[in-house]
């Protein structure tokens, strides 16, 4: 029997491949297009600016899962920042 005709699941547009090697240099390209970055920034051009000094990307070795951890725990902050308001570059 087939079951998938028997489960009560939504109908989306998304489809079931996540393809990501197809799908983020289009998103990319959408975002760049919209000049997406500068909107934000010149949306936030008055508010008081948060910082957050990064040094390079493996100054003290090769690239390990720190280097990553750190780097999305900045990305994480970097838009939890420009959310509440901040300048964040």
């Amino acid at each position: 029997m087939d079951y998938k005709n028997t489960l009560n699941l939504p109908r989306t547009e998304f489809p079931m491949k996540a393809d990501l090697v197809v799908r983020e240099p289009e998103r990319l390209k959408q975002w760049q297009a919209a000049r997406l970055y500068e909107r934000i920034q010149a949306a936030r051009a008055q508010a008081p600016a948060f910082v957050l000094h990064d040094g390079p990307p493996f100054a003290n070795g090769d690239v390990h899962i720190g280097t990553a951890l750190n780097k999305i725990l900045k990305d994480f902050i970097l838009k939890y920042k420009t959310l509440r308001g901040y300048r964040a570059p």
